[in-house]
């Protein structure tokens, strides 16, 4: 006969190192846990030390309300915490921290002292605690605030340690993780200390672009936008910095987000990110992001795992649309179009190698103009229905309730060159524009416009077109024809591999509609499941990059028209595929070029 097992209870040595798997992984999880409780403490200084990666030491000492002699003992308990007391505390957490956990944890794999004093006492208290167990508790001399030192990491779980990483790998996750918070916290001065020596130490002044500078690096200041928006309706909040999309990464290493306070990962910041540069950036390129969103706690669980990395929305999609629409909203500011100065260090980039290739033969062609002399005479043309396809939901994204646009038909028109750039002048900058990049976006937004609107204005051809495609891509024809037809298109099976085209849409000339056509029929099939939206949205893309004028000369009716259909579009700064629409040069640019400075 099979013996039955006892249940028993573990004793507490056994389950307070079982526990403390779940919230100590590895140093970075104790510096995590002690910096969060120094902030829930109301501390304004705060200084990191570690040594040996923190596997032998690591010291906090901060400047918060300090621990009462009479809480002491119970710091070290399991669910002993100052921070939430009822279950309805757990709808609503105001705090970094709140489980009652991490002092227990972390003093059960390590030996630990802790020397802490409050306002309203003249001497503080010294706590020691090896592997869980109280050591001793004694009177001592201490400034107001308190310090814990942490040393011999699972000294006494030698199979947990053997598995962290180098001194250098596990120093470097404290770092990143220090670097981070102090954004975060710009109020909080944050000194961090490695081997003896001082990493950084932050000014607590406020300023999280200074701090940006100080813990990063001017190269990754460089290009950021401020975002600010105002609470909406559901009381959301965002502000940060966001990269300009020329001064774009090849990774997603400076995309760092907070949710009230809280250092979090989060798949819905990033989709709202993809979301707002998706027709900005090259495949493969990512935006600097430092974002800080506030929520009501009570929309938010973040009760989901000890490391407390993770969180949920309540409401998903509130916060995705909320995200999205600001993010964008400050991509259309002025200063983010892209400073020349700037743009030049890109231009060896991998990405910007897809730009189309010029003509080799091209012959420069300044015509310069006077725009005073010409706008009488073009005044009533460009009162008309412009050429390049102004609609009304366009002229409706120029008007910004909280954000200046940058407009470009107050642009003073100096003339064109290469037959593919158009000069502009405003207050002391040079503006040079891709005229080919620039009706891409123009006719992309269009487009796209009208696929959501159902929109089919069309044109009919004097002579049919028959367009025919490779067999392999027969099965997609349909889904590609249903797209087409609902741009303007009237387009049929003509044959096996065959169809005929009869109309096409009001905003493209023969030359756009037909190389757009073709595109689309011919693209190869994107990688994956893809929901039909965005299927939708990347053969448009796609497309238009075959469908832009090339090499036209304009006058400057066909350039105004051009400029006060890009002020229609929704981000006039890039082309669908990612290039620059244009780049700005700057007074004292020129002058740092010629030598003036």
């Amino acid at each position: 006969m099979k013996s039955i097992p006892r249940i028993r209870t573990l004793p507490k040595e056994i389950s307070d190192k079982i526990a403390a798997g779940e919230v100590v992984e590895r140093p970075l999880s104790i510096v995590k846990e002690l910096l969060e409780n120094a902030i829930d403490a109301g501390a304004t200084a705060i200084a990191v030390e570690i040594r040996n990666g923190g596997k032998t030491y690591i010291r906090l000492t901060d400047n918060g309300c300090g621990i009462s002699p009479e809480d002491v003992a119970l710091v070290f308990h399991r669910y002993a915490t100052s921070k939430i007391a009822t279950e309805k505390d757990l709808d609503a957490i105001r705090t970094l921290g709140f489980r009652g956990e991490a002092l227990a944890s972390i003093a059960a794999v390590t030996k630990i002292e802790l020397i802490t004093k409050t306002s309203d006492r003249k001497t503080g208290t010294r706590v020691t605690v090896e592997g869980g167990l109280l050591a001793g508790v004694t009177e001592t001399g201490a400034e107001e605030g308190t310090t814990l030192i942490v040393s011999d990491l699972f000294y006494n779980t030698p199979a947990r340690k053997k598995f962290l990483k180098s001194d250098q790998t596990e120093s470097a996750m404290i770092i990143d993780y220090l670097s981070k918070m102090a954004l975060a916290y710009p109020s909080i001065r944050l000194r961090l200390i490695n081997n003896g020596t001082i990493l950084f130490s932050t000014q607590g002044k406020g300023d999280v672009y200074q701090n940006i500078l100080t813990v990063y690096s001017k190269q990754t200041a460089n290009g950021l936008l401020p975002v600010m928006e105002s609470p909406n309706e559901e009381s959301y909040h965002l502000s940060g910095y966001i990269s300009r999309p020329d001064q774009s990464r090849a990774n997603r290493r400076y995309q760092i987000y907070f949710v009230n306070g809280r250092w979090i990962k989060s798949k819905i910041i990033d989709e709202a990110l993809r979301l707002a540069y998706a027709d900005k950036l090259f495949e493969g390129r990512y935006p600097v992001a430092f974002l800080f969103l506030e929520v009501p706690p009570e929309k938010l669980d973040v009760n989901i795992h000890p490391n407390k990395t993770e969180l949920r929305f309540l409401d998903e999609d509130s916060v995705l649309s909320y995200l999205v629409s600001s993010l964008r909203q400050n991509l259309l500011a002025g200063n983010a179009a892209p400073n020349i100065m700037d743009h030049v260090k890109e231009l060896n980039s991998e990405s910007l190698k897809k730009q189309d290739s010029g003509s080799d033969d091209m012959q420069v062609d300044i015509r310069y103009l006077s725009l005073n002399e010409e706008r009488d005479r073009y005044d009533r043309i460009l009162s008309d229905s412009l050429d390049f396809g102004y609609t009304d939901s366009q002229k409706a994204a120029t008007k910004q309730e909280n954000h200046e646009r940058f407009l470009f038909s107050d642009l003073q028109i100096l003339g064109n060159a290469f037959s593919s750039y158009i000069l502009a002048q405003k207050e002391d900058s040079l503006y040079v524009i891709d005229q080919h990049a620039a009706h891409e976006r123009v006719l992309y937004e269009q487009l796209m416009d009208n696929a959501i609107c159902h929109k089919t204005d069309s044109q009919m051809m004097i002579e049919p077109w028959v367009v025919e495609i490779p067999f392999y891509l027969r099965e997609l024809a349909s889904d590609r024809l249903t797209l087409l037809n609902g741009l303007g298109y009237h387009i049929r099976e003509f044959g096996p591999r065959e169809y005929i085209v009869k109309e096409i849409p009001m905003c493209m000339d023969a030359g756009e509609a037909e190389a757009f056509l073709h595109d689309v029929l011919n693209s190869e099939p994107g990688s994956g499941r893809v929901e039909p939206e965005l299927e939708r949205k990347r053969l448009i893309t796609q497309a238009c990059k075959a469908a832009v004028k090339a090499n036209d000369r304009l006058d400057v009716r066909e350039i105004q028209s051009l400029l006060r259909a890009l002020d229609g579009t929704e981000n006039p700064f890039s082309c669908p595929h990612g290039r620059p629409t244009f780049l700005r040069f700057s007074q004292n640019d020129l002058e740092k070029m010629f030598l003036r400075k």
